[in-house]
């Protein structure tokens, strides 16, 4: 049972750590009261200061070995810091051998989810370059082969499109190998065919933009379907349905997609006709140029 006094501690705590007074912390933790013990072993069993402290990174580094040394989860210190996309702290902790097997695709998978709930782009494809660089230096050249490691990397992926990291993203499938997985078993465009509903729903046009570069018509026509017959993935769903907004931001981004490509499309009839024109009736070709002028102003 937390006493009143362990309360009052813990709170002030809290409060320096969300100020980054690390050093003001640091004394605080470590004052040995007689009744009542180390204010940091309290700390340590409630769980709380340790997120806010990976959350500022290295500057609070001298406060987590603290508290890692009277028994804070490791495992924990590392997902909370990669959710945070906090690369020099995870290589501190790395030095420090706090690591074990089961390390890397906690960075991996944190570091996804960090970036779909953040949508810390930037931060987050650093820490998944920092991995290729780690998967040696730190974890023994990690090789994640079978279907669950597969699987993981993938959800990953699905993770970071969610919240719009498309840099990510693209780092993720042009680094497979790198990051330690069997790329010759992984379809990039099939993968991104099934998880574009999920996308939809998440409102996502930048990554819907993003695979649609990749892999052009199939996109767009999958999100036509999810727009005029609903979506399947009820896993993905709060049982309120789609806020109204996002399907009318979907409904916008792929009315301008498909007015962007059939413009594309004549352009592309206007530049072939004019290698044929010499051919035309006369009258024929400015009659048809017209036509396709018209037809391009009117989108």
């Amino acid at each position: 049972m937390t006493t009143e006094h362990e309360s009052d501690g813990f709170q002030r705590a809290f409060k320096l750590a969300e100020e980054h007074k690390f050093d003001e912390l640091l004394e605080h933790l470590r004052v040995d009261d007689p009744r009542y013990g180390r204010l940091v072993d309290t700390c340590v069993r409630d769980e709380r200061l340790l997120p806010v402290c990976a959350r500022a990174g290295v500057p609070a580094l001298e406060v987590i070995e603290l508290l890692v040394e009277h028994g804070a989860n490791k495992r924990y210190v590392f997902k909370s810091a990669a959710f945070n996309a906090q690369v020099g702290l995870l290589e501190a902790m790395c030095i420090r051998k706090w690591h074990s097997d089961d390390t890397y695709p906690d960075i991996l998978t944190a570091a996804a989810d960090g970036g779909a709930q953040l949508g810390n782009d930037s931060a987050v494809r650093d820490v998944f370059q920092w991995l290729t660089i780690a998967r040696w230096k730190h974890f023994g050249g990690y090789r994640g082969y079978d279907e669950d490691a597969l699987c993981m990397l993938v959800e990953a992926f699905t993770d970071v499109l969610r919240g719009e990291c498309v840099s990510t993203g693209d780092f993720i499938m042009n680094n497979v190998e790198y990051l330690g997985f069997d790329e010759s078993t992984l379809k990039w465009k099939g993968i991104s065919l099934n998880i574009v509903e999920i996308l939809v729903e998440d409102g996502a046009v930048k990554s819907l933009d993003f695979l649609c570069k990749r892999f052009g018509e199939d996109i767009l026509r999958i999100v036509e379907h999810v727009i005029e017959h609903g979506s399947s993935v009820d896993f993905y769903n709060t049982g309120t349905g789609w806020e109204w907004a996002r399907h009318t931001e979907i409904e916008r981004w792929l009315k301008a997609k498909r007015i962007k490509d059939h413009k594309h499309h004549l352009m592309n009839a206007m530049a072939t006709l004019d290698t044929v024109k010499d051919r035309l009736p006369e009258g024929a070709f400015l009659q048809i140029v017209t036509s396709l002028q018209g037809a391009y102003k009117g989108m």
